[in-house]
């Protein structure tokens, strides 16, 4: 135990420790100015808001009002922040922020494991911490962190070899394997892969570690199984929904047939045919281009640690891991949104950092030490103020002078007069309504819509069962159609706040067809009357009343 204490304390005469110190002072100091500068999003807001209507009881997710895809666990870790220190951008932010923190210090843990060496392990961590990229999504009020956390702390619990207490590292194995699941369906292949590296580092006793693996999934089945008896049939429906599986599961049993009906039975526009072109797009534009200080040494420092498979062997796995899960996100995103890797990839980011301090250690340790040093600090700033660029960064932080956040709070007062209290019921391209409603303190309708890809329609041709089967589908997995959003502007709301311009029936024709969409408009009309508009953050809306 003395051991383990010393080891967490550092010490500004250690290099390593002087260089760890120096990689959290950069994180920190580029966090500090994402949380105020990074834009929001769809996803963004959507856990903001859903967390806070989740953890008050305003909303029961996985009901017909409520449908949603996303595992639980994160909206009630977040809503529970936002219970303590109040709804806003900035809980959401500095919750992120703080795990990102705890990473790092999990990170060097992890590298110094891997690596053995623990000057190693702080370059790993300063490649980590000084991409603007990953800062970034970091900053953000989304599960990034939190997964990242919680891997990197699987990571670790699974190649310890001198655990406190047997039934300790059990236990955590399990709960931490639930927690994964619950946050993010995607890292469900994270479990047989951690489950082989800690047969690998217990190959000296691979009768215990069977048994612990048993028990450590019998805890996660009954973790899972009471969070399903807690939410019930919607979450059972979300949890089954991997290839695979979910196909076996419908062909045997009533489980995993929504989503199949969901992408059998209706269509949109927007569906995305798999391209081999986007592909590659995407590994260039949204990947490389994105994270190259880390990507360019872990890609020879992967390769590097194979070859040093006997003496590194976590270090290797690290890199495999890196790489499969990569695989998985680049092409299980191709369906839907490709460019989504350049975020996905921070779920599995600090395993790249391994063999990249790897390989640059290797190289460094063949040349002097002082060319070794300038090299690394001309490859770390060129490497990053490249993907500080404009063209890059720019994606998630606009401008470096201005708050996107504060220019949806203007929208927010803007549109607060003009608000009855009550249930508001929104239609918008763009996240800034719906967001601004909510800061506005107004209760946003769980089926607003901010997201028109989200809108699809039942194929033609379809019989009336079918029919009915399709569109209870897409109500109970989050989508819309044109009937369903009728019905939306016929339930008593306080009031519809309408993104203006392009008008309605041109937004919606391209997702529903003009009859359809016109359908929508016309009900709007029949049923509201204009009350008033409000302008900000570069965006118009106009409330809509019931006559």
């Amino acid at each position: 135990m003395a051991e383990r204490s010393a080891g967490m304390r550092l010490s500004i005469a250690d290099p390593a420790d002087r260089l760890f110190m120096a990689a959290v002072a950069v994180w920190l100091i580029q966090a500090a100015y994402m949380v105020w500068h990074v834009d929001s999003w769809l996803d963004e807001g959507l856990y903001l808001i859903k967390s806070a209507a989740y953890f008050s009881g305003q909303v029961q997710p996985y009901s017909p009002d409520d449908a949603t895809s996303y595992p639980p666990l994160y909206f009630y870790v977040l809503g529970a922040a936002q219970s303590l220190f109040g709804q806003s951008h900035l809980t959401g932010r500095l919750l992120s922020v703080f795990l990102s923190l705890c990473t790092l210090f999990l990170l060097r843990r992890a590298a110094d494991r891997c690596l053995r060496d623990r000057l190693a392990g702080s370059l790993a961590v300063l490649l980590y911490a000084a991409n603007p990229m990953i800062v970034a999504y970091m900053s953000t009020a989304t599960p990034y962190a939190i997964v990242t956390l919680l891997t990197l702390a699987s990571f670790l619990v699974a190649t310890e070899t001198k655990p406190l207490h047997p039934l300790l590292q059990t236990a955590m194995m399990g709960v931490l394997a639930a927690a994964l699941v619950l946050i993010r369906l995607n890292l469900v292949i994270t479990l047989p892969m951690f489950a082989a590296l800690h047969l690998l580092v217990r190959g000296d006793a691979p009768k215990r570690a069977l048994a612990t693996l048993a028990e450590a999934g019998l805890l996660m089945g009954a973790c899972l199984a009471f969070s399903i008896a807690i939410f019930g049939h919607g979450l059972l429906e979300t949890l089954t929904f991997l290839p695979g599986l979910s196909q076996i599961l419908w062909r045997l049993t009533d489980v995993g047939t929504e989503m199949h009906d969901v992408l059998t039975l209706t269509r949109s526009p927007t569906d995305l045919q798999f391209s081999w072109t986007a592909v590659r797009e995407v590994v260039n534009h949204h990947f490389l281009q994105l994270y190259p200080a880390l990507l360019l040494p872990a890609l020879p420092g992967g390769l590097l640690s194979v070859a040093y498979f006997r003496r590194l062997p976590l270090a290797c796995f690290c890199a495999v891991y890196f790489g499969v899960m990569t695989l998985v996100h680049l092409f299980g995103s191709q369906s839907y949104c490709p460019p989504c890797l350049m975020a996905y990839a921070n779920y599995f980011l600090p395993f790249a950092a391994i063999p990249a301090s790897l390989f640059l250690m290797t190289v460094g340790a063949r040349i002097p030490a002082s060319t070794a040093r300038t090299g690394l600090i001309l490859f770390v700033l060129a490497a990053n103020a490249y993907v500080a660029s404009k063209s890059r960064l720019g994606m998630l932080v606009p401008n470096w002078w201005s708050n996107p956040i504060v220019n949806v709070q203007s929208l927010a007062q803007s549109l607060k007069p003009l608000l009855p209290d009550g249930r508001i019921l929104v239609l918008s391209s763009k996240y800034q309504p719906v967001q601004a409603v909510w800061i506005a303190g107004r209760f946003v309708e769980p089926y607003s819509v901010s997201l028109f890809p989200n809108l699809r329609e039942p194929l033609d041709g379809l019989d009336p069962k079918t029919l009915a089967k399709a569109r209870h589908a897409l109500q109970m997995r989050g989508f819309r159609d044109t009937i369903a959003l009728v019905e939306d502007l016929k339930r008593p709301t306080a009031a519809v706040v309408l993104q203006e311009g392009p008008p309605l029936g041109d937004m919606l024709a391209q997702y529903l067809g003009k009859p359809n969409a016109e359908q929508v408009e016309s009900t709007l009309h029949e049923r509201y009357s204009k009350a008033g508009v409000a302008s900000g953050s570069n965006t118009t809306v106009s409330v809509w009343l019931p006559k």
